[in-house]
């Protein structure tokens, strides 16, 4: 078997990270299409994006987002999968070993990850090869009435609540972070409650209910979540950041579920 660069089979690199997910904790889209947007959004650097090859097949592959994070230039590794013939080979720990001098190369200074909590056996690959948990995100949603966000809600430009002392870079993780946003461009409403010099709440939240990045003043948080609650048809928030207890306490008070939970894992390289 041999590792390469996936720049020049990008459409064959999708269909096998479709094939990877099958049987995964958590259902995903299967839309090709769907996938392409996501990787822009994930800031994927073709010539960093690797495969394991048998012959001119593609069975593993890691997925690297590039960007800052926490003023580091970060490689977010947005997906790895092998296709289920090829598990319990080590395969990851090759791809790694390859990919560590190839993003020393590019300034890399460290890597990122996302897993599932239940997914024992893929954390402690990762642990052998050098990440350790740094954080728990939590995902909840909820559905309800209505795709507004209320009568005493403005829009406004999302750079402008990025500059604001509401904004807390630290809270959000790579998806939902302001460079994801600022690639979506349109894709992505940004509404406030309170006054546009000052504003007492936000959300980033795009069509189908995801929302982004979110922060509101701890003395309206009930009416903010009542605006919330009445204006929504459906709401996703993906990676909370368990360190916020009020946050969290509040979903759950307004019927949120959390179908799925998360460890953030880093490695410096």
């Amino acid at each position: 078997m041999k590792i390469n660069s996936l720049s020049l089979i990008r459409g064959e690199g999708i269909t096998c990270f479709l094939s990877a997910l099958e049987n995964y904790f958590v259902k995903f889209p299967r839309d090709v299409e769907y996938w392409k947007s996501r990787l822009v959004t994930a800031c994927v650097d073709w010539e960093l994006f690797l495969g394991m090859f048998h012959g001119e097949h593609l069975v593993e592959f890691i997925i690297n987002g590039i960007a800052p994070h926490n003023e580091k230039s970060t490689a977010y590794n947005t997906g790895t999968g092998i296709l289920p013939e090829y598990r319990g080979k080590s395969i990851v720990d090759q791809l790694y070993l390859h990919s560590i001098p190839l993003l020393k190369n590019h300034g890399i200074e460290k890597s990122l990850l996302e897993l599932i909590c239940e997914n024992e056996r893929t954390i402690k690959v990762y642990k052998r090869i050098g990440f350790r948990i740094t954080r728990t995100l939590k995902n909840f949603q909820r559905k309800s009435s209505r795709n507004e966000f209320g009568e005493n809600s403005s829009k406004m430009a999302f750079f402008r609540i990025s500059k604001s002392k509401l904004f807390r870079p630290e809270h959000y993780s790579w998806d939902n972070s302001a460079g994801a946003i600022r690639i979506l461009g349109e894709k992505v409403k940004t509404y406030i409650l309170g006054e546009a010099t000052g504003p007492e709440a936000y959300i980033a939240i795009d069509d189908a209910g995801k929302l982004f990045n979110w922060r509101v003043r701890p003395v309206i948080m009930k009416p903010y979540f009542r605006l919330w609650k009445k204006f929504f048809q459906a709401v996703k928030l993906k990676n909370v950041d368990v360190e916020r207890a009020e946050l969290i306490n509040t979903l759950q008070k307004w019927y949120f579920s959390n179908p799925v939970n998360q460890y953030e894992m880093e490695m410096f390289i």
